[in-house]
């Protein structure tokens, strides 16, 4: 495939999907920890993620 058929193929599926925006939104907001480590843990993972 060119670029740019990969690029309208993958576009929706991955970079402007709103669903997977909205998931990983909510997913930071039910994960609640006690623990000061887990906690640095996830945000990393999370920033990571949405970077």
């Amino acid at each position: 495939m060119t670029n740019q058929t990969k690029e309208i193929v993958t576009e929706p599926l991955i970079s402007n999907n709103p669903i997977t925006l909205q998931v990983l939104g909510i997913c930071s907001a039910l994960a609640v920890t006690t623990n000061m480590i887990a906690a640095v843990i996830m945000s990393l993972a999370l920033t990571t993620v949405t970077a």
